[in-house]
């Protein structure tokens, strides 16, 4: 368990670990509200370990769940999972998997070859209807959780046209894992990200679909317009796997996709977590590990007619 009022650089295995005897000893002492939320990230269209979380959330009670994004896209079965996320009340936000047919493919130039075609694929899939619900999902969302300021987003920086440079995803990949990784979503909404929307929207004109990232982050800003450092604490996907990191008094919490990105979890292990609001200030964060059918999953992908199958067996170690 994690304690935002007393925090110290851990990863998130390390936080994990002690999760069973502060569970066990805080509960006698009933520091916490009752409110408890489940977070979840990038299923990337992957059926038995979306049901299998959400299946385990019912169980424990928990009505208030999140999706950080990336539900779809990649995996055997777009369509089913939306419908899942819909079924079992999730708040989801977009990610890019989401913003590819929200905006279409023009404004994002590294879909090439085979991921061009896995999309039109997922589009297809999900149909008019269900790409007609993802337009209404936000970029990010903004909770209070023991007088805490927090965000959930996809990623802190907005991968709806911030995909290049030194802000990407690409170059936050590079330098995963290390302290200073965090240091580029300084950069989302400050004046300098705000000329680069406004000079590639004049470069090549409103009409221009290669602008429709930059048009939306101006229409409807990421955060709604301010900075990583007004919040205590970003809660973020998109990379796969978990890390801690800190920015000024802001902690950054990357947390492990659904059905990826387990590194010493077992294989067949999904993953979401859950926040404990606490009386005095702040929250707890236990991530929770659920069995699934890791076979039935692999046969799907394998029988599916996805043109790009080597990404997703990829994201699942194989």
């Amino acid at each position: 368990m994690l304690d935002l009022n007393n925090y110290t650089k851990k990863t998130i295995e390390e936080i994990t670990s002690e999760s069973e005897f502060n569970i066990a000893s805080s509960d006698l002492y009933d520091e916490y509200t009752g409110r408890k939320i489940a977070i979840f990230t990038d299923s990337h269209s992957m059926y038995e370990p979306t049901l299998a979380i959400l299946e385990d959330i019912k169980k424990q009670g928990i009505s208030e769940i999140y999706s950080l994004g990336d539900s779809v896209g990649n995996g055997p079965n777009p369509s089913e999972v939306f419908d899942l996320i819909e079924k079992y009340g999730v708040i989801a936000i977009a990610g890019n998997s989401e913003y590819y047919n929200i905006l279409g493919i023009e404004p994002f130039p590294y879909i090439k070859g085979e991921r061009i075609d896995s999309q039109n694929w997922t589009a297809s899939k999900l149909g008019k209807d269900r790409i007609s619900k993802l337009k209404v999902y936000p970029v990010s969302i903004d909770l209070i959780i023991g007088n805490k300021r927090i965000a959930l987003c996809h990623f802190a920086n907005d991968i709806r046209w911030d995909y290049h440079g030194n802000n990407s995803t690409f170059s936050y990949r590079n330098k995963f894992g290390n302290s200073y990784a965090s240091d580029q979503f300084l950069y989302t909404n400050n004046d300098m990200a705000k000329r680069e929307i406004d000079s590639s929207i004049n470069e090549y004109g409103t009409d221009d679909k290669r602008v429709g990232g930059y048009l939306a982050a101006k229409e409807k800003p990421i955060f709604s317009g301010k900075r990583v450092t007004d919040y205590d604490a970003i809660i973020q996907g998109h990379v796969h796997f978990a890390s801690t990191d800190r920015i000024e008094n802001t902690d950054i919490f990357t947390l492990r996709a659904v059905g990826m990105g387990y590194e010493n979890d077992p294989e067949d292990s999904a993953c979401y977590y859950v926040l404990r609001e606490k009386k005095q200030s702040g929250f707890d964060i236990e991530k929770r590990l659920v069995p699934f059918d890791r076979n039935s999953l692999i046969e799907k992908i394998y029988s599916s007619d996805i043109p790009d199958k080597k990404r997703v067996l990829t994201y699942i170690g194989l």
